[in-house]
């Protein structure tokens, strides 16, 4: 099964229709078409509850007080994900879960911290230019990266120059 696929909109169609009018199975209709059952049983449950609208891609972009409003009526009423899921049209149980798990780390205030997408991993160049000092470090520490990429590339073309010897030798 493959992941982080995308689906477009007539995909999830005919596939949710040949659970429910060709009375095909979940698992049948996932293995026919690469993808999971469990992903197939949430698209037809969207699709009976909001209809055809229900398998449309959504702008998932939510506002604090609805993550805390999904979050906190999970909790008090021991609602699954994907019934929260169905119950507030929020198309990935992920979210939800990714959600809880922030509110049970950090209360309501992590659910404020919350931004869209993933979190940068390289921190941004400062915007102010450079001293003559900085760029020559710069430059420094490049050029000795560069050195340093050339040095095992060419490591790498001895070693492969002496296999190929060895073999030559090994076959005369």
């Amino acid at each position: 099964m493959q992941k982080n696929r995308k689906h477009n909109f007539e995909f999830r169609l005919r596939v949710v229709q040949e659970v429910i009018h060709r009375r095909h199975s979940s698992e049948s209709i996932g293995k026919k078409e690469n993808i999971s059952s469990s992903l197939v049983k949430r698209w037809v449950a969207f699709y009976r509850k909001f209809g055809a609208e229900g398998l449309m891609p959504t702008s998932n972009r939510y506002t604090v007080t609805f993550r805390l409003n999904v979050v906190r009526t999970l909790k008090s009423e021991s609602l699954s994900l994907l019934r929260a899921c169905l119950r507030f049209n929020v198309p990935s149980e992920a979210t939800v879960l990714s959600w809880v798990r922030v509110y049970d780390t950090q209360g309501p205030e992590g659910l404020k911290a919350l931004g869209k997408g993933r979190p940068i991993k390289m921190p941004r160049k400062p915007k102010r230019p450079l001293t003559r000092e900085e760029q020559l470090l710069e430059e420094l520490a490049s050029l000795k990266a560069e050195n340093a990429y050339l040095k095992k590339l060419h490591a790498l073309v001895q070693s492969e120059k002496q296999k190929e010897e060895k073999r030559k030798s090994s076959k005369n």
